[in-house]
């Protein structure tokens, strides 16, 4: 009789125990994080991936959030995910019905081999603040621009990642999906360089940037953190390393293809503003086409390359806070132009990057002047 008692009591410990882990299960960052992109993404006609429109900020950076949700929501532009470094801006986000996502709860088995974001979270108090760019502890947050990254285009989303001082004029959408379909272009990047002399290519800035998720694209994020990870390890208490850094090594740089395995790459300069970039391949990547290991060993690397095409985003239309323009008889920058039709005068621009301007209130005295402007001329045309 006792031993009839106890077995169905054993199912039931054994039913509860599976039904807590099922429960958990679904429940997880990992199981979670598709789902809250597939509900906040933007499903384009005539493309086969949805694409996600992302930011990433700190509570320092609540009222420049407020002006790009905002702005977005004007322009017919629901749905923008806020990535949140503090658990402070994530209930403000929750609080104002943003859709948003703690870095702390990113799939972790994407970044198992380059733990980037283990010594930036150990400072608590530094993830709340802004600093000036070029400061050690503004490079060290931008460093998590790679968790973003990798994160959405990793579960097969399109990315268009902005700042969140970038004032969105018009819709670039629109623009960044008219491409040539033969060869569409895998990724978008605003230049940051101030002359017009400069090469497009030597100060590409991450500000704004579109990726185009495949498995090339994955690859070249790959490569980019194991490129930046040892530097990481180098330096573990400075982290001086910025990410935009691997952008301008490898997209239109080359590096010696002669060592397999270290994550090689060759570029070539086809246009002033296009670049196309070949990626020695890696497991992962050959794992991600159907490849086995055995034709990788039979096929040359022209064969299994992954290839990449870069575009620069034409700087007088996606122009940045150093953009200089002739004023009468002098340059002059766009943040040191007071009158704000100055800058805003351009009939085709489609963003302002306001990172040459220091301080988050000063950026957004300048982003709401520059909105108003927008504003004003909206109702004047209609």
């Amino acid at each position: 009789m006792i031993a009839f008692l106890f077995r169905p009591t054993i199912y039931c410990w054994i039913a509860i125990c599976l039904s807590s882990w099922w429960y958990l299960s679904l429940n997880s960052p990992t199981n979670k994080f598709p789902l809250f992109l597939k509900t906040n993404a933007i499903y384009l006609p005539n493309t086969s991936r949805p694409l996600v429109i992302a930011t990433l900020a700190n509570e320092a950076y609540i009222p420049l959030v407020e002006l790009f949700v905002s702005r977005l929501s004007a322009l017919r532009i629901e749905h923008a995910v806020v990535f949140c470094i503090d658990p402070f801006i994530y209930e403000y986000c929750i609080s104002h019905d943003i859709p948003a996502w703690p870095l702390t709860d990113l799939p972790t088995h994407l970044f198992s081999s380059f733990p980037l974001w283990q010594p930036i979270f150990q400072s608590k108090d530094n993830l709340r603040r802004a600093y000036p760019a070029g400061n050690i502890e503004f490079i060290s947050l931008t460093q998590l621009k790679y968790l973003v990254f990798y994160s959405v285009v990793a579960y097969n989303f399109d990315l268009l990642f902005s700042d969140p001082d970038i004032l969105w004029i018009q819709n670039p959408i629109p623009y960044l999906q008219n491409h040539d379909s033969r060869r569409p272009i895998d990724i978008y990047i605003q230049t940051d360089r101030k002359y017009s002399y400069q090469s497009l290519f030597s100060y590409m800035n991450t500000g704004f940037v579109y990726i185009r998720s495949h498995c090339a694209t994955h690859l070249l994020l790959r490569i980019m953190m194991q490129q930046i990870y040892p530097l990481l390890q180098q330096h573990p208490s400075t982290n001086i390393v910025s990410q935009q850094r691997s952008f301008n090594q490898i997209l239109c740089r080359t590096s010696t293809l002669e060592k397999p395995g270290v994550g090689g790459w060759y570029s070539k300069r086809v246009d002033t503003n296009t670049c196309h970039t070949f990626l020695e391949p890696d497991d992962t990547f050959l794992s991600c086409v159907g490849v086995h290991k055995r034709l990788e060993e039979e096929l040359s690397f022209n064969i299994l390359g992954a290839h990449i095409v870069t575009q620069v985003l034409d700087p007088s239309r996606f122009p940045h806070g150093a953009f200089t323009r002739k004023q009468g008889s002098s340059i002059a920058r766009l943040v040191d132009i007071q009158r704000v039709d100055e800058y805003m005068r351009h009939p085709n621009r489609v963003i302002i990057h306001f990172n040459w301007i220091r301080g988050v209130a000063n950026k957004t005295r300048k982003m709401s002047q520059a909105l108003a402007y927008v504003h004003r001329q909206h109702k004047a045309s209609l």
